[in-house]
C-alpha cells in the first residue's frame, strides 16, 4: 500500500470505530478512555467465509528473488499483488479415523459435554524494543508491529460468537507463546486483551505516527476482554530470549530496558521505529527507554498469570506452583462435571542459548503426569491436555521422548484430545491405543495456528456425547472479524504477504501451503469412549443445545 493509500485507509478507519469520535468508557468510569474497535456487522466462522492469501503474479515472485521487493516494502505489497482474499468458506470434514465404525443413525440422546474457544502464539511484539531481531530477515515480519490489535480482534470475535451462543464457552485455553520476547509489557498487553481495559501498545515514548485516537498502531484502545474462565500454558517465548535464548543472566534484561541497540553477537540485531508510518527497521541510534521492557524469568512469568484478573483465581495455578517455578497442573475447569484439564509445562527454563525452542520435559513431571492419568481414568474423566508444543516437537535431548508421551496419552481411557501450538500452522493427527491399528479407543492432537502468522487463526471446539458410546468434536476455526481498512486487517494482509519472503513463516508453494492447511481448518471427529467413561456422563445434566450446529452454522458471511 503506497502512503496516500494509507491515507483513505486511516480516514476510513474512523467508520470503524465505536461510538462518538471511537471513545468508550471503562465499566465504572464515566470517563471515555479510548477507541474500541469495531468488527464486521454480524460474526462469522471459517464455515461462512475464509480470508486466504493471494498468489503472487510471476513478475512479484521474480521481484522477490532479485530482491527488488523485500519484506520491508510495506508501501509496494497492495501494488505487487500480496494480500488477502476474502473466499467462501469450509464445511465440516468427518474424521473417523479412530471410529471406522461409526454410524450417525445409532446416535441416541446427544449431549453437548464442553463448548470452549482456543488461540495460541498470539506472540505479542514490543517492535520498539532495542533487543529484537528485526533487522535479520528470518525473524522479521512485516506485521509485527500490529499484534496487539490481532490478537484482541480475536478476543472481540470470540466474545461475538460466545454472545450470540445459546449458552457462554465453557472456559478458553491459549496455547502458549502469549508473548514474543517474554518482555513484562508484552504480558500485560496479553493480560489487558483477554480480560478488558485499555491497551496501551506503545512503549518508551508516547508515539504517534498519525495524529489522533485511534489510528494507528500505537494509539491505545479498548478490549472489552472475554467473560468467561481461561487457562494458559507456558511456550518458549515466555521463559526464553525472543523463543530461543536462554535469560541465563541480567545483561539481556538491562539493555531491553535500556535506550540502546543490544548487539548480541548472534545476529544483526535492530528495531522498529515507533514514530514512523510503517514501523521502519532501525540497527542503531537510540529508542525511548522503558522498564516495562524486562523479559520475565519462568517465576515471574508465572507470577503474572497466577495474579491476573479473570476467572478462575489463579488459572489453574498455585501459589506453591508460582514459587516452585512450575507451569503444570491439573483440576476440573467445572468441579461438578467429569472433565478434566492437564497442562503441561514443555519447555525447559534452563535451556542454554539456542536450545530453549524445542519441547521438553523432566522425569518428575512425567511421574506427576502419570499418577494424573490413573487417578482420572479411576474416576472415569474425559480428559483434555494442553501444552505449547506438539509431540513432534519435543527435543532428542528431553529426559522423556515424544514417543513416551504419546504412548502414555493413548494409553488412558480418558484422554481425547491433547490440544497445542508451536507450528504456526493448522494440522490434526490421531493417536491410537494400539500402535498396530488406528482404529481403536484413541485420542486427537490438534495445532491451531497462530495469531501471529498467516492464517491467523482462533478456534472453537464442541465436544458432543452422541449416546452410542461415541464422541463426536465439532473443530470451527476464526478469522478474527476485522473489517477491511481496520488495523487488525492490515495485519492480516501483511501476515499473507509475508508467506511470499524468507523466514520461518515462507511458503515456498502458497497453494500448497493452503490446500494442506484448509483441511484442518473444520473437521468433525468422531471417537470412541469407554464404556465406563460413557456410564459416568450419563450421571450428570449436560446442555441439549449443540452450539456448532446451531449457532455456529446460523451465522452470516460478511460481504465482499
Amino acid at each position: 500500500m503506497n502512503r496516500n493509500g494509507r491515507v483513505v485507509v486511516i480516514g476510513f478507519l474512523a467508520s470503524v470505530l465505536v461510538g462518538c469520535g471511537g471513545d468508550v468508557k471503562d465499566p465504572g468510569d464515566p470517563t471515555p478512555t479510548a477507541p474500541t474497535y469495531a468488527l464486521t456487522a454480524e460474526p462469522y466462522t471459517t464455515l461462512q467465509a475464509v480470508w486466504r492469501p493471494t498468489i503472487p503474479s510471476e513478475s512479484t515472485t521474480t521481484a522477490i528473488a532479485e530482491g527488488t521487493l523485500t519484506a520491508q516494502d510495506l508501501d509496494q505489497f497492495e501494488a505487487a499483488g500480496l494480500g488477502v482474499t476474502l473466499e467462501e468458506g469450509h464445511p465440516w470434514v468427518e474424521r473417523n479415523d479412530l471410529a471406522p465404525e461409526y454410524d450417525p443413525a445409532t446416535a441416541g440422546d446427544r449431549r453437548s459435554l464442553l463448548y470452549l474457544w482456543q488461540s495460541a502464539d498470539s506472540q505479542l511484539i514490543d517492535e520498539e524494543s532495542p533487543i529484537r531481531f528485526e533487522a535479520f530477515e528470518e525473524f522479521y515480519r512485516p506485521q509485527g508491529h500490529l499484534t496487539t490489535q490481532v490478537f484482541e480482534a480475536h478476543v472481540r470475535t470470540a466474545r461475538a460468537i460466545n454472545d450470540r451462543s445459546g449458552r457462554p464457552f465453557d472456559w478458553a485455553v491459549m496455547a502458549g507463546d502469549l508473548t514474543d520476547g517474554s518482555q513484562r509489557n508484552e504480558f500485560i498487553w496479553f493480560l489487558t486483551a483477554v480480560n478488558g481495559g485499555v491497551i496501551d501498545p506503545d512503549s518508551g515514548a508516547d508515539d504517534d505516527p498519525v495524529p489522533g485516537p485511534g489510528n494507528d498502531y500505537n494509539d491505545p484502545f479498548f478490549s472489552d476482554g472475554l467473560p468467561v474462565p481461561w487457562f494458559a500454558a507456558l511456550g518458549n517465548h515466555e521463559t526464553q530470549y525472543n523463543g530461543g535464548f536462554g535469560i541465563l543472566d541480567d545483561e539481556i534484561r538491562e539493555a531491553a530496558a535500556s535506550d540502546a541497540v543490544y548487539q548480541s553477537g548472534w545476529f544483526t540485531n535492530g528495531f522498529r521505529d515507533g514514530s514512523t508510518l510503517n514501523a521502519e527497521v532501525r540497527t542503531e541510534g537510540p529508542t525511548p527507554a522503558d522498564p516495562e521492557r524486562v523479559p520475565q524469568r519462568i517465576g515471574e512469568a508465572l507470577e503474572l498469570l497466577f495474579e491476573a484478573d479473570g476467572e478462575p483465581q489463579g488459572h489453574g495455578l498455585t501459589a506453591e506452583d508460582v514459587a516452585a517455578n512450575r507451569a503444570y497442573f491439573s483440576l476440573r475447569p467445572i468441579p461438578d462435571r467429569p472433565i478434566r484439564l492437564i497442562t503441561l509445562q514443555t519447555v525447559d527454563p534452563d535451556a542454554g542459548i539456542g536450545a530453549g525452542a524445542m519441547g521438553f520435559m523432566d522425569d518428575e513431571q512425567f511421574a506427576w503426569l502419570e499418577a494424573e492419568l490413573t487417578a482420572a481414568d479411576a474416576a472415569h474423566e474425559l480428559i483434555i491436555i494442553l501444552s505449547h508444543h506438539r509431540i513432534e516437537d519435543i527435543a532428542g535431548n528431553s529426559p522423556i521422548a515424544g514417543y513416551e508421551l504419546v504412548a502414555t496419552l493413548a494409553a488412558s481411557d480418558g484422554v481425547v484430545l491433547h490440544l497445542t501450538g508451536h507450528g504456526h500452522f493448522n494440522d490434526g493427527d490421531p493417536h491410537s491405543h494400539d500402535p498396530e491399528s488406528i482404529a481403536d479407543f484413541g485420542y486427537w492432537e490438534l495445532m491451531v495456528s497462530s495469531t501471529l502468522d498467516f492464517p491467523m487463526h482462533s478456534r472453537i471446539l464442541e465436544i458432543v456425547n452422541d449416546d452410542n458410546g461415541y464422541l463426536s468434536v465439532y473443530i470451527t476455526n476464526i478469522g478474527h472479524n476485522s473489517p477491511p481498512g481496520s488495523l487488525a486487517h492490515e495485519g492480516r494482509s501483511l501476515a499473507a504477504a509475508a508467506k511470499s519472503f524468507n523466514g520461518f513463516y515462507k511458503a515456498d508453494d502458497l497453494d500448497a501451503f493452503w490446500a494442506k492447511d484448509s483441511k484442518f481448518h473444520n473437521m468433525l471427529l468422531r471417537i470412541p469412549i469407554p464404556e465406563a467413561v460413557q456410564t459416568e456422563l450419563s450421571q450428570h445434566d449436560w446442555p441439549t443445545r449443540i452450539e456448532s450446529e446451531t449457532t455456529l452454522m446460523s451465522l452470516t458471511a460478511p460481504s465482499k
